[in-house]
């Protein structure tokens, strides 16, 4: 039996689960409590690299299998490599993707470990818009929009960043408690959080986290680090699906995380909104920890954001005590941005 780490679709919660090759597909299971067999019919190859194979169920939204290497030969036969370009090469140039992949390729061999982060930077803008242009896209019709909603939006973002033009923050439509920064400036904010934050100046210190991350170059470091090189190759030939609800699990390093709550913290105060809330958000969703049931939905930010005690005092010690700070929105602002998605019909709980 092999490791893995399933995304079964109901729950943004990771499984780890034991996988093997049985007959015309695999057989996964929870050792003592579960056990599926799942048809090869069912399941597609997302991605194949260096890191190991992410397979997708494409009846199942949100279903994801990702296997690390090295894959056992008996289950990795069953997916064969994918031959040919992709129509990436037709959407960007043929010499921007030879320059991209070679830079990128020459420098992961030179530089070893601190590759992704010292790589990151080098990465053609268009190369990095392309990708988060089809990332995006992938949302479909989930993104949220109403003129007072947008408008508390637009000035939240540039209360906390000086440059709120390079950024393209919305609100989209899913059922998870989350916020996730991509490629290119775009930081998606799940509409399910503003059931779990409770109040403005929360989500301010959630989204300034994210502006940081986008800001430092994180999200394209963190790309280099999981998927590899091939994440700008293939993924621009079609090779999305999975992708998106893989931004959710992304994972940074500690330095990353570290650089992006002191990014945070300057943000807010540069706004003059108090960092105690961000504190407070952190310690409620640290209690929810090992929880199931109605508390999945939040897990899904632990998942992909791991709390500790020193990341909630850093929040905590940075506020001033006795000062006299603002309110990130005012409350018709607020109630505004929480009802953004109250026009559309809802994509399900």
């Amino acid at each position: 039996m092999t490791p893995a780490h399933l995304y079964d679709g109901a729950s943004a919660v990771r499984h780890e689960v034991a996988v093997a090759a049985d007959g015309a597909g695999l057989r996964l299971s929870i050792p003592g409590e579960w056990e599926e067999q799942v048809p090869l019919a069912e399941l597609a190859l997302a991605e194949r690299s260096r890191a190991g194979l992410t397979l997708v169920r494409p009846a199942v939204q949100g279903w994801r299998l990702r296997l690390a290497a090295p894959v056992p030969p008996e289950i990795d036969r069953l997916f064969p490599r994918r031959h040919g370009y992709g129509g990436w090469i037709d959407r960007i140039g043929l010499w921007w993707a030879v320059a991209a992949c070679g830079a990128i390729s020459a420098g992961v061999l030179a530089f070893g470990y601190f590759a992704p982060t010292l790589l990151a930077p080098l990465v053609p803008p268009s190369v990095e818009r392309a990708y988060g242009a089809v990332l995006v896209g992938n949302f479909g019709g989930k993104y949220c929009s109403s003129p007072a909603g947008d408008a508390a939006l637009r000035k939240l973002t540039a209360e906390l960043d000086p440059h709120p033009e390079d950024l393209n923050v919305r609100v989209v439509d899913v059922p998870v408690v989350n916020a996730a920064a991509l490629p290119a400036g775009n930081i998606m904010i799940f509409d399910k959080l503003f059931e779990t934050v409770q109040g403005p100046d929360e989500l301010a210190g959630i989204l300034a986290h994210e502006i940081a991350h986008v800001r430092h170059r994180h999200i394209t470091a963190a790309l280099l680090r999981e998927f590899g090189v091939g994440v700008f190759t293939t993924a621009l030939g079609g090779t999305t699906a999975g992708r998106v609800d893989g931004f959710v699990s992304l994972s940074f390093t500690r330095r990353a995380e570290a650089d992006a709550d002191q990014g945070a913290i300057a943000m807010l105060k540069r706004a003059d909104i108090s960092p105690a809330p961000t504190a407070a958000f952190f310690r409620r969703l640290g209690g929810l920890e090992g929880k199931a049931g109605r508390f999945e939905p939040a897990l899904a930010y632990l998942s992909s954001h791991p709390l500790s005690s020193a990341r909630e005092k850093k929040f905590e010690g940075a506020a001033i005590k006795g000062a006299s700070y603002r309110p990130a929105l005012t409350p018709r602002e607020w109630a505004d941005l929480r009802a953004i998605c109250s026009s559309r019909p809802r994509s399900g709980d």
